[in-house]
């Protein structure tokens, strides 16, 4: 049992770094707005936003933190614009207490730790009481650096953070203004930083990962199933073709017809039917007088077509008809002079009599 409670902690711990990793990477593709929400010296707030290149644009008239929420001006839009962005409030140097502090220098990696071990010490609050941050390590005399530590009770800072919590942000962060106003982005101190929707997109991103496994192994399970009734089906197919060509194979050893047979009868019957040509043509010479040239002849199965020139082309019907071979000779064009020969011009059609009997 403890070995599998081992092994789902570090199945736990590995979805929650896969969680973090989609989700930083959507952090990256996809860049959030970033605002800053000023308290000024009338306790109001300016929302700012900061654009590219350091670009600063004023949204709309100032809000008032009145009973723990931020309230705007009738007609204001100034709160719809906050949703999604990541808001950086900047309280006023009047709320914090400031401490220096002098490290050596090969404690610049660690001032987190050393200012939290130290918090209880240079403020009245402990650490799970108060909101803190440090400025950027500024190199002094001797080998070592000085900080300066910003500090407020985190039960003053929270109302803030709710309060914009309830405008749908990506973050909030909470910093102490500069002690330089002219001078953006360089003294802030950050105290407290919150992703507020976190815990949400984990859980989203949570239910992914674990979905996304079972869909694969049922997409998988629906492969099989499908690939089964295939060949399942395919072996069916593959029986019944095997059985008729059994059967045929016993038909034909039993006596009856085979395909063979069958074509060699109908070969013979068409042979029986059709004229042939050898035939026709030697009829045909035997049978048209000398003066009559042909210019085309065609022989199809049953029937015969010649075009030519003879001198009068309408004996050459009687004489196609007293025939053995030919019979209801007729004309299919109409007899014209031929302009360059003496003669007519005729096209005639007939039938061709078979001269093997056809045998049913």
């Amino acid at each position: 049992m403890s070995f599998l409670r081992q092994g789902v902690a570090l199945l736990s711990r590995w979805i929650d770094d896969v969680c973090l990793a989609i989700l930083s990477l959507g952090d990256l593709t996809r860049p959030r707005t970033k605002f800053q929400v000023v308290e000024q010296d009338d306790q109001s707030f300016l929302v700012q936003a900061l654009k590219r290149r350091s670009a600063i644009r004023v949204l709309g008239a100032p809000l008032r933190f009145v009973e723990g929420d931020f309230r705007e001006d009738a007609g204001g839009r100034v709160r719809s614009r906050l949703e999604g962005g990541q808001i950086e409030i900047v309280l006023s140097r009047r709320r914090f207490v400031f401490r220096s502090l002098e490290l050596p220098q090969q404690a610049a990696g660690f001032l987190d730790a050393i200012v939290r071990a130290q918090i209880d010490r240079l403020t009245p609050w402990n650490p799970s009481q108060a909101a803190f941050g440090c400025s950027a390590p500024t190199e002094i005399a001797h080998g070592r650096v000085g900080i300066v530590v910003a500090a407020t009770a985190l039960a003053s800072v929270m109302p803030f953070v709710t309060a914009l919590e309830a405008l749908k942000p990506n973050a909030v962060v909470v910093s102490a203004a500069p002690d330089a106003p002219g001078v953006e982005g360089q003294s802030r101190t950050v105290v407290f930083s919150q992703r507020t929707n976190r815990e949400r997109s984990m859980g989203r991103v949570r239910r992914f990962v674990l979905a996304a496994p079972a869909a694969t192994g049922f997409a998988a399970l629906a492969a099989i199933a499908v690939w089964m009734f295939v060949g399942l089906d395919m072996e069916s197919s593959r029986l019944q073709i095997s059985r008729q060509i059994a059967e045929r194979r016993v038909a034909l050893l039993s006596g009856r017809t085979s395909v063979s047979d069958e074509a060699t009868a109908k070969l013979a019957q068409k042979k029986r039917e059709a004229a042939a040509t050898v035939i026709v043509l030697e009829a045909l010479s035997q049978a048209l007088p000398d003066n009559t040239n042909l210019t085309e002849l065609q022989v199809t199965e049953s029937k015969l077509e010649l075009s030519g020139v003879t001198h009068e082309a309408a004996s050459l019907i009687r004489i196609i008809e007293q025939t053995d071979q030919f019979k209801n000779a007729t004309f299919f064009a109409p007899t014209t002079r031929a302009p360059l020969e003496n003669g007519e011009q005729f096209h005639i059609q007939a039938e061709i009599v078979p001269t093997v009997p056809v045998f049913p």
